[in-house]
């Protein structure tokens, strides 16, 4: 993920070629019914810290219907649990470009299936970056690995003719972010349906990003 504070800019972190679920891979797996309870655990969590940002752990615990008790021999501390959440926002951005379809047809067609599974992400990045915004973390390292299919699905529609190749990569990717943050908030605000904030959002990236020949 590119979409980043400006305080986050000016002091990145060191770059990292190993992402989140490499680094699990070494871990033992967890049985059925702990992974179940650890994943019940996040999506309550991220439902209480985007409801709100001060949500203390018992907040989550009670969110998730265990105890503190059971809370802490999974996250003994916030960090621990902001941690998890980031890395599951990686897993779910590697399922996401892969449901994508990137290499599949025309990169127009590519890039609108993305913004379509990319919504989805909205509640996890809306809360890593309130949770993380100007803080150093692997979290933004590992992001940028997963999203090299992104960037590649870009450069080939450049190299098409497709995509403005007056424009910077970086750019065209922190564009689709900052769309998608605009979309996800308007949504959260009730200012928009999720089908009307998806359609403002596609066309405002495919605005930026198609070359002057290639749009409709």
């Amino acid at each position: 993920m590119t979409a980043r504070t400006s305080a986050r800019d000016a002091s990145p972190a060191e770059p990292r070629t190993e992402p989140a679920a490499a680094r699990a891979a070494d871990q033992p797996p967890e049985s059925g019914a702990r992974a179940r309870t650890r994943r019940a655990i996040l999506e309550a969590a991220v439902a209480a810290l985007r409801a709100d940002k001060s949500a203390s752990l018992g907040d989550v615990a009670q969110a998730a219907q265990v105890g503190r008790t059971t809370l802490h021999r999974y996250f003994p501390e916030r960090a621990d649990l902001v941690e998890a959440i980031g890395a599951e926002a990686v897993e779910r951005t590697h399922s996401a470009i892969t449901a994508a379809r990137l290499d599949d047809g025309a990169p127009t067609a590519a890039l609108r299936r993305l913004a379509f599974e990319y919504f989805d992400l909205g509640p996890w990045y809306l809360v890593l970056f309130n949770e993380l915004s100007g803080e150093e973390s692997d979290f933004w390292a590992d992001s940028d690995v997963a999203e090299e299919p992104v960037r590649e699905l870009l450069r080939r529609g450049q190299a098409d003719g497709v995509f403005d190749d007056q424009l910077t990569v970086t750019w065209i990717v922190r564009t689709l972010w900052w769309t998608l943050f605009n979309a996800w908030a308007m949504h959260d605000e009730g200012e928009a349906t999720r089908a009307d904030a998806l359609r403002m959002a596609v066309r405002s990236i495919e605005g930026v990003a198609l070359a002057r020949e290639a749009r409709p």
